[in-house]
């Protein structure tokens, strides 16, 4: 069972054109680029920003239950980012993620994608916090 980040702040969840959304937002941002002629896909691509791997250094840490010091050898999972909208255009990758609140996690996990993205080519990331920014980052876009 792949671990879930705390609950979106303030965010009302709305199905959409048969896409269930975590957030009001995310359907306005859907709407609009829609509306401006691209093929948005909403958290259809998954990156693994950091390979899960098999220890083999001993990690000791207390046991939930006694408290007491536990061996943990067991699989380290990946650690993965699901951004909300990817589309291509013009022969670049466009990530866009919607962002009210930020969860406890978001900051690394958003560290760690722009290093990963470093390795490729013609992409470009964008992290609108409202309706403005997305207008201005359509606008980037078409000037590509």
């Amino acid at each position: 069972m792949e671990r879930l980040n705390k609950k979106i702040k303030n965010a009302t969840a709305k199905v959409y054109d048969g896409i269930s959304f975590k957030s009001l937002f995310e359907v306005a941002t859907y709407k609009v680029l829609t509306e401006c002629g691209f093929c948005p896909r909403y958290e259809a691509e998954k990156y693994v920003i950091v390979k899960g791997f098999m220890p083999t250094i001993p990690f000791y840490t207390k046991d939930k239950n006694t408290r007491m010091l536990k061996s943990e050898m067991g699989k380290v999972r990946d650690i993965t980012y699901t951004p909300d909208f990817t589309f291509d255009y013009k022969d670049y990758k466009i990530v866009i993620e919607c962002k009210g609140f930020e969860n406890d996690v978001f900051p690394l996990k958003k560290k760690l994608f722009r290093k990963y993205l470093e390795s490729f080519e013609k992409y470009m990331f964008f992290e609108v916090f409202n309706q403005r920014q997305l207008k201005q980052s359509i606008e980037i876009i078409r000037n590509l």
